[in-house]
């Protein structure tokens, strides 16, 4: 497949491929779109990657590797979706699928189902999960359905393919007694903020480390989730950065502030800012050096303290199944613990959570039988 890239031209993309001639010289062949610029660019893309392999066809070039299409489908891919997603996308593309596909020379063209089903199978007999699997085959099968959609294959030879079953995942949480002594020995610690504040309102990492102090309104007493900060890679370094998008829309939420929650964020609020206003973009929670705390910073100094303290290990988002499980033990309905979670539907909150509605009932019935 020839190289190419889009351009911009009085206000139109232009597709600019680098061919060769008779003599092996390099020339650029402009080609418009026809495409205004505002709006099309992803348009332009598909574009651009039918023309190239066109021009790859015409000149009667070999196969495409279906490892270097991959590479191609991910280049696209980058512009379609978040930071975070694209990041899973290329560390699963770049570090296994391509080097696997690349070792046996299999052409985008000839990749049988027989093929797929191997790799899959060469990473369950590695020790890889099937959930793990499950994610490989999400990538595969994607990028094969585009490529159908561009003509570039007649079929999808990943819908075929044998797929490892999905374990189902039972989360871990903390019981009431251990969440209290978890913030007892935190107290005065710089990790005590931001895991009470995802133990009382089961907030994910990016939700609580993008809180900024435009976030609190004291004076009706509720906190909007609304900023997250995420861990992604920028300009080849990986970089804490804060966005204003979320999850999914269900994710943005107000949350009600109790008298308890705003009494400690007051006193946070004078020890760093005395009776001034905090800068409205100032996060609120910070390393030890006054900093926005980094993503796996705040993972890999939980995991510690809990090591040194001898506490029961688990991860920094069981702290929130652990708000989840607190919440159904006090009978609160599921739709309430999927709004105050930010679920995208109330089956994500069941699908989760309806092992602790039964543990609850039973104990319930236990209860009624020794009336």
């Amino acid at each position: 497949m020839v190289a190419g890239h889009l351009q911009q031209k009085k206000g139109y993309w232009y597709m600019v491929l680098n061919l060769h001639d008779q003599a092996g010289r390099r020339k650029t062949k402009w080609i418009a779109t026809h495409l205004p610029v505002p709006g099309n660019r992803k348009r332009a893309e598909e574009l651009l990657f039918q023309t190239r392999h066109q021009y790859a066809d015409s000149k009667g070039e070999s196969g495409l590797l279906f490892a270097d299409y991959m590479l191609q489908w991910l280049g696209i891919m980058k512009a379609k979706v978040s930071p975070t997603t694209y990041t899973g996308y290329r560390n699963l593309v770049e570090n296994s699928i391509c080097p696997y596909f690349w070792e046996r020379r299999i052409t985008l063209a000839g990749l049988r189902a027989s093929d797929v089903q191997r790799y899959y199978d060469d990473l369950l007999a590695s020790g890889v999960s099937g959930n793990t699997i499950l994610h490989h085959h999400a990538n595969i099968h994607k990028a094969l359905k585009d490529a159908v959609r561009l003509d570039l294959v007649d079929r999808n030879v990943a819908d075929i393919v044998e797929r490892p079953k999905k374990t189902p995942y039972i989360p871990r949480y903390y019981s009431l007694e251990e969440a209290n002594e978890l913030l007892d020995k935190l107290w005065g610690h710089w990790l005590w903020l931001p895991v009470m504040l995802c133990l009382f309102y089961g907030l994910r990492r990016s939700e609580v480390l993008g809180i900024q102090w435009r976030s609190i309104d004291f004076s009706v007493g509720t906190i909007q989730i609304q900023h997250t900060r995420v861990y992604q890679e920028v300009d080849g370094r990986k970089v804490s950065v804060g966005r204003d998008t979320m999850k999914q829309k269900a994710s943005c939420r107000t949350l009600p502030m109790p008298e308890e929650i705003a009494a400690i964020l007051q006193e946070e609020k004078r020890n760093r800012y005395g009776e001034e206003t905090p800068p409205p973009e100032n996060y609120l929670c910070l390393n030890p050096e006054g900093e926005p705390i980094a993503s796996n910073y705040l993972s890999q100094s939980f995991k510690q303290f809990l090591r040194e303290h001898s506490l029961r290990e688990i991860r920094l988002h069981d702290l929130r199944h652990t708000c989840a499980s607190l919440l159904i033990q006090r009978r609160t309905p599921l739709i309430e613990v999927q709004q105050w979670l930010g679920h995208s539907t109330l089956s994500t909150t069941a699908d989760l959570y309806a092992h602790l509605e039964y543990e609850t009932k039973l104990a319930s019935a236990q209860t009624l039988k020794k009336i």
